[in-house]
């Protein structure tokens, strides 16, 4: 599957538009983990990623590797939706 990150990015507006973060931002703290410039964590725009963009999606805007590191030790309890946690078992 190509990634076109570019493409994709902007479904990350939504996210934490509520805290004044943008697509950018959010990209940036979940690919670099470091949150100390945000007002959320990066386990907080995680969750928060996971439950409100598809997963189709998200392997539309992060590699495989990119979401291996992204999403590793995520607790699948955690997660409501059950194609999301499918999705972050094959993860774990």
């Amino acid at each position: 599957m190509q990634v076109n990150t570019k493409e994709y990015l902007h479904h990350l507006d939504k996210v934490c538009s509520d805290y004044s973060m943008n697509a950018f931002d959010v990209y940036k703290v979940l690919m670099s983990k470091e949150d100390d410039l945000f007002p959320l964590s990066f386990e907080i725009v995680k969750y928060k990623v996971l439950k409100d963009i598809a997963c189709d999606t998200l392997k539309n805007i992060f590699t495989l590797e990119e979401l291996k590191s992204i999403f590793s030790n995520t607790n699948v309890k955690k997660i409501k939706n059950p194609q999301t946690r499918k999705f972050i078992q094959t993860f774990n």
